[in-house]
């Protein structure tokens, strides 16, 4: 296979998960629910223990402990596939590691270091029972962080742990979701929650009520905190965790057997997300995401008000400041980074690490300008290009530099859970994905022959009446918070209840006529129709703005052809998935032969909730494109170890809106550009049938 289509695949993978996407389907091909065999259902079960109360491995499973303690990862040197790097391991942790209880964060040299010699000790692992009791020993000698990171990392990569589900990391973690307040509540939970009359499962349930941290800090000059609903939503966030993990910065792909296409998912995949985080704004009636310039002061602060597990408070960023001094030196750095991007782009060459030219405008180029724009280590010259990803990082996070490399206080925006909560994120991304258009500005526009299929032709859509409200969910959270006694761990359950976006379920009806019968992928945009100011917007110009919500191949008959395609059946989407005390459960239940356990060939994907924005209680005026064509060749098969299997046709990401089109506005027979409402209704008004 041509590289052109293995980095076409791929980026539309991961895209696929991300809101947008541009990527072919056959429904019967994707995310395939499996019944587990009694091997998948041992090993789920041994990692979800692996997992079970990780700060306190003595207090739980004290069999585990004991079996941990024991192992000797030296005298079993012969039962890993690369010893040069469990002896790399050991001799890292011969002269001391970051100690347990401390803050981990990629974003520093040293911990990722350690992470990443963790990580390939799980890696290569000649088994997984030898993995298994590598991770019981690393449990409890190693920094929780550390372990939990690495531990992720390896079940996402290694071949015998292939869609083993993993806990939500906001039940790993809710220091990384929740606000202190809210945490400060579960941790005397007896005294601030409520206690569930309904012992589910025969836990103490205690609800503790959570809001989003505007209402508590907002000012009346903050925009940003009417849609803290949508930037703090926990399954969000989450899916921002998936999306970076599915190819970590940090891991050369032939390494771990990634597809080279790395770059451009990167690159897509922030591209859709601010396409959604646009029409939230819109939404609320908040404008485009405004430029910035390193010399001038950054208009947008950040008040957290979130509690590392040690204590320390996330740092935060006052309003119109200008950037500390002790970031001078990083932003020195950035302004060279984003210089020499732009001549590259400009120019159409990019300097490899041996000094050689290389051509970017090829099928593989926005791969290779993915690479380096991200710094990940498939960069082809990252002492030259380096990472504005990560600089941006290090300097909108306004934290202080650490006193020893085991003292650091990172900012919100160097951890993926947290980044998408601080509106500096969308900011430097803007910037980030500004690249990636002036790329596309630079290739030869499509011509009307390139998009219009005659052959195929869109007789009619419609789409149901779209309504979005606000629904209570419950997250549980007491995995992630210390415990008294092993007793409590079995029999208590702390929960957090918060009001999340949702919408109704609804469905896209299609009548397509085709000439004969084709194979065809139908692609479906959702985009803005006017600006805040009521302004109407050039389709053509604003089409950059708009996200895919679905992407699907069809067989269609010759003739007339009838489409239904529910909400639900959106592939890059899921529900909000169990809380973890019930997948185990069903696990258990499974073993016991007394039930069946199913898993679906993923670990995770874009919140089904978050399909829509919000819209107005009037409701709000916005636009969906259709676009139909045929599958031109064998459609091509891609799998993604977090986001499941997929295949696709051979069209550009985010094809025919990913690059502009000269004299044409979107009018062919297989295109079609219809107006639609999105109403947001109130819980007293959900009652009323629409």
């Amino acid at each position: 296979m041509g590289v052109g289509k293995v980095w076409k695949m791929k980026f539309l993978a991961i895209l696929v998960v991300v809101a947008a996407i541009s990527f072919s389907l056959v429904s019967a091909d994707y995310n395939t629910v499996k019944i587990a065999d009694k091997e998948f259902l041992l090993k789920q079960k041994k990692i979800y223990n692996l997992l079970y109360y990780i700060s306190q491995p003595s207090l739980v499973n004290p069999s585990l402990y004991e079996e941990g303690r024991s192992y000797n990862i030296e005298a079993n040197i012969a039962s890993y596939t690369n010893t040069a790097a469990v002896k790399n391991f050991l001799y890292l942790y011969e002269y001391g590691m970051l100690p347990r209880g401390e803050l981990n964060s990629l974003y520093y040299p040293k911990l990722r270091e350690e992470t990443e010699a963790l990580f390939r000790l799980f890696y290569y692992a000649k088994d997984f029972d030898i993995f298994y009791k590598t991770a019981l020993w690393a449990r409890i000698y190693i920094n929780e962080m550390q372990f939990s990171e690495a531990l992720y990392t390896a079940v996402m990569l290694r071949d015998d742990t292939k869609f083993l589900q993993l806990p939500p990391p906001y039940e790993m973690y809710p220091y990384g979701f929740f606000n202190s307040e809210v945490l400060e509540k579960a941790h005397h939970a007896k005294l601030f929650g409520k206690l569930d009359s309904n012992k589910f499962g025969g836990y103490d349930t205690y609800i503790i009520p959570a809001n989003y941290s505007g209402w508590y800090v907002s000012r009346d000059y903050d925009l940003e905190h009417k849609i803290n609903y949508f930037t703090e939503d926990i399954g969000l966030n989450a899916f921002y965790f998936y999306l970076r993990q599915d190819h970590p910065f940090w891991l050369k792909g032939e390494d771990v057997g990634l597809q080279k296409n790395r770059g451009i998912d990167y690159l897509y995949g922030h591209k859709q997300l601010l396409s959604r985080y646009y029409l939230e704004r819109l939404s609320n009636d908040i404008g485009r995401i405004e430029d910035f310039d390193w010399h001038t002061e950054f208009y947008v602060g950040y008040y957290p008000t979130m509690t590392y597990h040690n204590g320390l408070p996330m740092p935060q960023r006052p309003y119109w400041s200008k950037f500390p001094y002790y970031k001078y030196k990083y932003m020195k750095e950035i302004e060279d980074m984003e210089s020499r991007v732009s001549a590259a782009i400009d120019s159409g060459f990019v300097l490899d690490a041996t000094g050689k030219m290389i051509n970017i405008y090829t099928p593989e180029g926005l791969n290779i300008l993915g690479n380096i724009l991200e710094g990940n280590v498939d960069s082809c010259n990252p002492d030259f290009y380096g990472s504005i990803d990560l600089f941006a990082r290090k300097i909108f996070g306004y934290n202080l530099e650490p006193s020893t490399p085991y003292q650091i206080v990172p900012s919100a925006l160097e951890f993926y859970s947290t980044s998408m909560r601080d509106p500096a994120f969308y900011r430097f991304y803007k910037r980030i994905v500004s690249y990636y258009y002036r790329y596309k500005m630079h290739q030869k526009p499509y011509n009307k022959n390139e998009i219009v299929y005659p052959e195929l032709k869109i007789e009619s859509f419609v789409v149901d009446k779209l309504i979005t409200y606000f629904d209570q969910f419950d997250t549980s959270i007491n995995n992630g918070l210390t415990i008294d006694d092993a007793k409590e761990a079995e029999s208590t359950l702390i929960k957090i209840r918060q009001y999340r976006l949702n919408h109704k379920p609804f469905s896209f009806h299609l009548a397509i006529n085709a000439e004969k019968s084709t194979k065809a992928v139908i692609r479906i945009f959702l985009g803005p129709k006017y600006d805040i100011h009521h302004k109407l917007l050039d389709f053509a110009e604003y089409a950059k703005y708009f996200y895919e919500m679905d992407n699907w191949m069809v067989d269609l008959n010759a003739g007339a052809n009838k489409i239904v395609r529910n909400s639900q059946d959106c592939f890059f989407a899921i529900p909000d998935p169990e809380p973890s005390e019930i997948v185990y459960k069903k696990v258990l239940k499974a073993l016991d032969s007394s039930d069946s356990f199913s898993y679906a060939e993923r670990i995770y994907g874009f919140p089904e909730r978050l399909l829509l924005p919000k819209g107005k209680k009037e409701g709000m005026p916005f636009q969906i494109f259709v676009y139909v064509n045929p599958v031109e060749g064998e459609p091509i098969p891609y799998m993604s170890r977090v986001f499941g299997g997929y295949k696709f046709d051979n069209k550009p990401y985010g094809f025919p809106l990913d690059k502009p089109v000269s004299t044409f506005r979107y009018d062919g027979s297989n295109m079609l550009l219809k107006d639609i409402m999105i109403y947001h209704k109130d819980e007293t008004e959900l009652n009323v049938t629409y």
